[in-house]
C-alpha cells in the first residue's frame, strides 16, 4: 500500500519543519502540590484502586448480570457496559447526574458534582445519552468526560469515564492567549499558511496527560496541510511536545456524476486516468442524477453539503450541474452528490441527529494524492493528486465517515485503536453506501478508480474489506492497516444480518464509545447496541462470535 506524504502526522510534520529541537518542553509550574495522577495513557489498560472495589462491587450488586468494565489508568471505571439501573419512563441530565452521585467514590469524583457540566443530551434510536465534561476552578480538563447512556427503557446500559480524579494546581495564566498564539504562530512557516482559514481562539485548559497537571492553552493552527494542535504552557510560554496532526486523511485518497466511481459503473478494471482526459472514461460511466437540498444559488450549496471551501466554485445554470470529469466542477459535483446521499442513507436508518448538517468541502486547494477531514474545522478536503479523489465515491464517503464519527463522538480516536476503528468505520460506510447506491460489484474492493494511480493487481484497490487480519497478531500500530481489521469485522456483521440492520447497529454503537476508545470498547458497544436494539440472542451471540474470533476482547 502506497504511503501519501499525509499518511501519518510525523511525515506531514516534517514537511513543515516542525520536527527536532525546535520545540521545547514545559517545566513544572509553580503551584501547590498534590499527590500526581497518574498519566492517562488511552491505550493503556489499568486496574481498579483497591479502595473503589467495595463501591464497583455494590454496582455490580445493584446491576442486572456482571457488567463489562475497562479500567483506567488512574484505578477507575473507564467504560462500563451492562444493565445498570432498572426502568423509569422518562430520563434526564438530572437522573444521569443522580447516578453519579450515586458512584462518586466508584469514580472518584472528588469534591462538588457542579465539577461537571452538561454539553450534550440528544437521543438515538437507542435511547438518551447525556454528556458531561470535567472542570477545575472553571477551566476543562482537556478530554475528561463522563457519559451516561439510556435505553429506550429508561435503563442506563453503558458509561464512558475519562475524568482525573484528585486535580490541585493554580489555574491563574501567566501568559495571554494571543502571547500563547502568536508562540504557536512563529513555530509554523508563514508559506504553509497561504491559503489557510484563521486560527482559533485559544483555549485556556487542563493538561493531564504527562503525569503532572500542567494549565495550558490549547492552539489549533490550520495550515495548507496538516491542521496542528499545540500546547503552550500557560506559565513558562514553552510548547509541550510535538504538534499534533487533528486531520484525518485517507492514505491513498482520491454530478452528471459517476455512480461510486468510473470503475463500478462500467464495471471495467481497465479504465486509467490519463491525466483527467475526458476521453479516457466512456460516456456509459455517467448518470444524471437529481441533486436534492440545493438552495438556489446556481452553486452546490445545499442542506448537507457545501463545496464552498474549493478555490473555483463550479457554476450552474438553471441550478443543472452537467461537466465532464476534464474540469473541476465535475468533482465538485461528485462530492455534493456523494455527501448528500450519504447524510440520507444514515437518515434512512432512523438517525436524524448523525451529522445533520451541512458538510463544507474543497476538491482543488490540496494538490496531493490525499483527502482529510479536519475536526478543527468540520471540513473536508479533497486531494487532486493521480485520480483526483473527489471522482471516487468512496473516498468521498470515507472522508465523511470520519465527520460522522467526529459529530458522534467529538474528538474520537485519540487512541491507535481508536484511530483504526475510525479508518475502518470509514471504509465499511464507503462501501455499505455505494453498495446501496450501485450494487455489489466488488464490493469488498474500496476506491478501486482511485487506487489505478498506485495499487497494484486487479482490481486495483485501497484497502479491502474482506480482510483476514487477525488481532492482536496482525496489529501493526499503522491505523489504515489495523482498521482493516475492524472493517472486515463489520462486513462480517453486515454479512450476517444485511446492510441494513447492520448499519444501524453499527452507527448506534458510536453513541456508547467516547474519545478513548479501544478495540474492545468497540466490540462491547456492538454487543450493548444490539441487545438494546432488540436483536435476538442468537443473533447478539453471532456478533458477539464475529468480535471474537477476529480476536477482539468481548465481556459484555
Amino acid at each position: 500500500m502506497r504511503r501519501s506524504v499525509f499518511s501519518s502526522s510525523r511525515i506531514a510534520l516534517a514537511t513543515l519543519g516542525l520536527l527536532g529541537p525546535v520545540l521545547g518542553c514545559s517545566t513544572e509550574a509553580d503551584t501547590p502540590k498534590a499527590p500526581a495522577p497518574t498519566p492517562l495513557s488511552p491505550d493503556a489498560e489499568g486496574t481498579p484502586l483497591a479502595e473503589v472495589l467495595p463501591h464497583w462491587d455494590a454496582l455490580v450488586a445493584r446491576s442486572e448480570g456482571a457488567p463489562a468494565v475497562r479500567w483506567s489508568a488512574h484505578g477507575t471505571p473507564m467504560s462500563i457496559f451492562g444493565t445498570l439501573s432498572g426502568p423509569q419512563p422518562a430520563v434526564s441530565a438530572a437522573d444521569a447526574r443522580r447516578f453519579l452521585a450515586d458512584n462518586a467514590q466508584l469514580l472518584q469524583l472528588t469534591g462538588s458534582l457542579a465539577n461537571l457540566d452538561e454539553v450534550a443530551n440528544f437521543e438515538s434510536p437507542l435511547g438518551t445519552h447525556v454528556t458531561f465534561v470535567q472542570r477545575y476552578q472553571g477551566v476543562r480538563v482537556l478530554g475528561a468526560e463522563i457519559k451516561v447512556h439510556f435505553n429506550r427503557a429508561g435503563r442506563i446500559v453503558a458509561l464512558n469515564n475519562t475524568s482525573v480524579p484528585h486535580l490541585h494546581l493554580d489555574t491563574r495564566p501567566q501568559i495571554s492567549a494571543q502571547d500563547a498564539l502568536d508562540v504557536a504562530l512563529a513555530a509554523v512557516p508563514a508559506t504553509a499558511r497561504d491559503d489557510a482559514d484563521a486560527p482559533e481562539a485559544p483555549e485556556l485548559v487542563i493538561h493531564t496527560d504527562t503525569g503532572t497537571p500542567a494549565l495550558v492553552y490549547r492552539v489549533v493552527v490550520p495550515t495548507d496541510g496538516p491542521t496542528l494542535e499545540f500546547f503552550v504552557d500557560a506559565k513558562t510560554g514553552a510548547v509541550l511536545g510535538e504538534p499534533a496532526d487533528l486531520n484525518h486523511y485517507l492514505v491513498n485518497g482520491t454530478g452528471q456524476v459517476f455512480k461510486d466511481n468510473a470503475v463500478v459503473a462500467t464495471q471495467n478494471n481497465n479504465l486509467i486516468d490519463s491525466n483527467d482526459a475526458a476521453a479516457a472514461v466512456p460516456s456509459n460511466a455517467y448518470s444524471i442524477v437529481t441533486l436534492q437540498g440545493l438552495n438556489g444559488n446556481n452553486l452546490l450549496d445545499g442542506q448537507f453539503a457545501s463545496g464552498s471551501a474549493s478555490k473555483r466554485r463550479a457554476a450552474g445554470t438553471n441550478n443543472a450541474f452537467l461537466f465532464l470529469r476534464d474540469t473541476n466542477a465535475f468533482s465538485e459535483t461528485m462530492a455534493y452528490f456523494h455527501l448528500d446521499f450519504a447524510q440520507r442513507y444514515i437518515q434512512s436508518l432512523g438517525f436524524t441527529n448523525v451529522n445533520n448538517r451541512q458538510q463544507v468541502y474543497s476538491i482543488d486547494k490540496l494538490t496531493a494524492d490525499n483527502s482529510f477531514y479536519s475536526p478543527s474545522t468540520q471540513k473536508i478536503t479533497y486531494g487532486t493528486g493521480g485520480v483526483d479523489d473527489a471522482e471516487d465515491g468512496e473516498v468521498i464517503v470515507h472522508e465523511y465517515g470520519h465527520s460522522v464519527q467526529d459529530n458522534q463522538v467529538p474528538g474520537f480516536g485519540s487512541t491507535e485503536e481508536g484511530g483504526a476503528m475510525g479508518e475502518g468505520f470509514g471504509d465499511y460506510l464507503a462501501g455499505t453506501v455505494n453498495s446501496s447506491l450501485t450494487g455489489d460489484f466488488q464490493l469488498t474492493c474500496l476506491a478501486e478508480w482511485d487506487a489505478t494511480f498506485y495499487a497494484a493487481g486487479v482490481p486495483h484497490c485501497l484497502r479491502r474489506l474482506d480482510s483476514t487480519k487477525h488481532f492482536p497478531q496482525d496489529k501493526d500500530g499503522e491505523v489504515h492497516d489495523d482498521g482493516e481489521m475492524w472493517s472486515a469485522s463489520l462486513f462480517q456483521i453486515r454479512t450476517a444480518f444485511g446492510a441494513a440492520k447492520a448499519d444501524k447497529l453499527i452507527i448506534q454503537a458510536h453513541f456508547l464509545l467516547s474519545a478513548s476508545a479501544n478495540f474492545s470498547d468497540g466490540s462491547n458497544a456492538l454487543v450493548t447496541a444490539a441487545i438494546n436494539l432488540g436483536f435476538s440472542a442468537t443473533d447478539v451471540s453471532t456478533v458477539r462470535t464475529i468480535l471474537k474470533n477476529r480476536g477482539f476482547t468481548v465481556t459484555a
